[in-house]
């Protein structure tokens, strides 16, 4: 299976078929006018496809893949995320698909993505217009709000973010620093109520990595037992829930609504 990065402008003659395989990708082929979609990624319960490919084939996502359709499409490439490749490459690798990698990690690394799809595509105009929507302004502050970030699993099970991962990343830009750190760069590490205590965040995050009705009620039980009560930030009542779709696990184009909502939380613990 050919597997490459999009980087190369004369790249634009060979893909005629494309299908996307996140809906952030859909949205961004959107904004730049890329016609030779075939297939888009199903959207999530609160997401959208974008009217321009409303009537194509949905291909499903990572978590359950529709690998016959994708390949009944006869794609050129499929795009997948760098985060999510392993989901796809073996899948796709015994029916010779053509596999394109996309980083959406952070908002730089979507801004990058978007640059090489520009070229690939013959978008270069668009590319820079789009880029521009993301630029983001760091706050530049003395005071930096110590920041748990808490991703919830169905079952009252979590993992801790870290600044490595695209929510913990924008918190660093607006001026927090986020408590949970990895020697080996992940984004999500297990961590316990004891080490949390420990580091007295005055910000808990949550977000939950699905079905996030149960997981956020899951998190309001859990902060009202003794442990937590005695963090600052349960205690302070400065506890908020990140929810899609202005939040999510990857970049996106939501992420300037998502830095400005982390900007609003930080300066509300300051105060």
């Amino acid at each position: 299976m050919a597997y490459s990065h999009a980087n190369s402008a004369n790249q634009a003659t060979e893909f005629k078929r494309v299908v996307t395989t996140t809906n952030a990708q859909s949205q961004v082929f959107d904004k730049l006018g890329i016609k030779s979609v075939v297939g888009v990624a199903t959207p999530g319960s609160k997401q959208d496809v974008p009217k321009r490919y409303a009537d194509l084939p949905e291909v499903g996502n990572h978590v359950s893949p529709n690998i016959e359709k994708i390949v009944s499409l006869k794609p050129d490439a499929v795009y997948v995320d760098s985060g999510l490749v392993d989901d796809y490459q073996k899948k796709l690798a015994s029916d010779d698909i053509h596999t394109e990698v996309l980083n959406f990690k952070t908002v730089s690394d979507l801004q990058n993505s978007i640059t090489s799809l520009g070229e690939t595509f013959d978008k270069p105009k668009e590319a820079n217009a789009l880029k521009e929507t993301l630029d983001l302004q760091d706050t530049k502050t003395e005071q930096h709000p110590k920041v748990l970030l808490l991703m919830g699993m169905p079952g009252g099970s979590y993992l801790a973010g870290t600044k490595y991962s695209y929510v913990g990343d924008l918190i660093e830009r607006a001026g927090g620093t986020v408590v949970t750190t990895s020697k080996d760069k992940s984004d999500y590490v297990q961590a316990n109520v004891e080490d949390i205590a420990q580091e007295q965040p005055d910000v808990i995050i949550t977000m939950a990595h699905a079905m996030d009705k149960s997981v956020f009620e899951s998190f309001t039980n859990q902060f009202k037992s003794e442990q937590w009560q005695d963090i600052k930030a349960v205690k302070n009542n400065h506890v908020y829930q990140a929810k899609e779709p202005t939040f999510s696990m990857t970049a996106n184009l939501n992420a300037p609504k998502a830095f400005k909502q982390i900007q609003d939380w930080l300066a509300e613990a300051d105060n």
